[in-house]
């Protein structure tokens, strides 16, 4: 900690470097995985410039995607010999890298999940002893898992989300099938129990028609596999094009691409860093071009959510809980520029964009008076809810297989059909992939946590390690840290 006030840190990547440095010294293999290969590329720099006094920096080696089969046998090799003591790596080789004789390894900023922390931290000590190693970052889950060592070493791995009847999936996977073969009572076992509603919903939508009993194409000539993405559960994508090559980068939902790629934005894609040049709505691209500034961007939005359906509903701590289905409207209105490291904001600027619909899986609560009420003006409620809000979304990864960005949030004084406070935590994927379920079955869980994190921050008012989000939009305002840990210690007290 460098400014506990705003809760600055010094660089995870200089941390890092130090580590690696000693143990390079003392004659330790080591691996080191991190998230990007811009940081990959980055440490292994400053580790060399560390040891540009000994002829130790020529025996460290980035390990990263891109590399030929060969070239990463080759480093693997040299590893295990000894010529090589240190690799970096990006985590997302985690499971690619066959080396059985090391002696540490160091993961730099939560990788995600715990599943995959512990298979990292298993990469060392495989015939003995091993050292592992964890460098938090400034991101709220990294500094909760610090100063909860439990957590970080007794926590179970998170379960895996799986729901199979998602509409946005197996009603297309249905027509696949149906494609391959008329559907029949016999498909049960693989298609799961309800899947006949499922079909005769496709049935009343044409897509499908019944013959004898048995469910086929309505349109024999279709082929439905051809609109089914290996990479999205939506069909509707923009595609990402770097204009310097030509290249497809890749695609982002339709629901998603306002806030990640309009005009302007900085994109990650492989740790690599692009600037927008142009979102082209109509033809469903986003042009970028390669990206070396110091800044990066986060939109602000103006969201709106509409219960459509109520699946489940409990009283806890207090509150109302309520798991369903919710419309999600989403504006892009602007985006800010933000300086990279301090986050010191350039300049704002604005946008018009169309509005965004989408239909997914949320949860709710509704907050009485005596927990939201007493003693909280309304300015002061509104901080606190919002903050309450991204320090559950922050430490939900810990239940659901997820990430932060793949959950949304919305919180507000007053909403429309609840008629009092309430906070709705979504998912953030269109027709929901059962995380928010797994955060109303363990909700008192992800509350003690969230609390947790607000109550063991030393920051004095807020900051990105428990209240503030890198994907609020409304820019993180406003925002009560007291009051946040005020309501919860409420709620927890019921």
């Amino acid at each position: 900690m460098v400014d506990e006030d705003i809760g600055a840190r010094r660089s995870a990547l200089a941390e890092a470097a130090d580590i690696l440095a000693d143990l390079i010294r003392g004659g330790s293999r080591t691996i080191c995985f991190i998230k990007s290969r811009k940081a990959v590329e980055l440490t292994t720099k400053l580790v060399q410039d560390k040891l540009r006094d000994t002829d130790l920096g020529e025996r460290i080696a980035p390990y990263r995607a891109g590399y030929t089969p060969q070239q990463r046998r080759d480093i693997e090799g040299r590893l295990v010999s000894g010529e090589l003591l240190a690799v970096i790596t990006t985590d997302a080789l985690e499971l690619g890298i066959d080396i059985g004789a090391l002696d540490a390894a160091v993961v730099v900023t939560f990788p995600g999940t715990m599943a995959s922390l512990k298979q990292m931290w298993g990469r060392a000590g495989r015939r003995g002893r091993g050292l592992a190693v964890y460098i938090a970052g400034e991101d709220a889950l990294d500094q909760f898992l610090c100063r909860e060592p439990d957590q970080l070493l007794e926590r179970p791995v998170e379960s895996a989300i799986l729901d199979y009847e998602s509409e946005q999936i197996h009603l297309a996977h249905l027509l696949c099938a149906a494609h391959e073969a008329p559907l029949t009572d016999a498909d049960a076992e693989a298609l799961g129990p309800r899947w006949r509603l499922h079909a005769e919903a496709l049935e009343a939508r044409g897509e499908l028609r019944q013959v004898r009993g048995r469910f086929v194409l309505a349109a024999p000539e279709d082929y439905p596999a051809a609109r089914v993405s290996l990479r999205s559960a939506s069909p509707d994508t923009f595609a990402v094009v770097d204009v310097s090559s030509g290249e497809l980068l890749g695609t982002v939902e339709a629901a998603r691409a306002f806030s990640t790629v309009h005009d302007g934005a900085v994109y990650l894609h492989l740790g690599r860093s692009y600037e927008v040049t142009e979102l082209d709505v109509e033809s469903r691209r986003a042009l970028v071009k390669p990206f070396t500034g110091d800044w990066y961007t986060q939109p602000k939005k103006e969201t709106d959510t509409w219960i459509e359906e109520l699946l489940d509903r409990r009283d806890v701590l207090g509150c109302r809980l309520s798991f369903g289905r919710v419309s999600v409207a989403e504006t892009v209105m602007a985006y800010q520029r933000k300086r990279l490291p301090d986050h010191e904001i350039i300049d704002l600027v604005a946008l018009d964009l169309p509005l965004t619909e989408f239909s997914t899986q949320a949860l709710w609560y509704e907050l009485p008076d005596e927990i939201a009420a007493d003693g909280f003006p309304r300015e002061a409620l509104l901080g606190a809810l919002h903050a309450a809000e991204h320090a559950q979304i922050a430490v939900l990864p810990l239940l659901a297989m997820c990430d932060r960005w793949d959950i949304g949030g919305l919180s507000t004084a007053g909403h429309q059909q609840t008629g009092g406070p309430t906070i709705f935590i979504y998912d953030g994927h269109p027709g929901g992939v059962g995380i928010t379920r797994q955060a109303f079955l363990r909700f008192e869980e992800l509350v003690t946590d969230a609390a947790t994190l607000i109550r063991d921050c030393p920051c004095e008012s807020g900051c990105p390690s428990c209240v503030q989000s890198p994907k609020c939009g409304n820019l993180n305002e406003p925002l009560s840290k007291r009051g946040a840990l005020e309501l919860m210690r409420r709620m927890l007290a019921k």
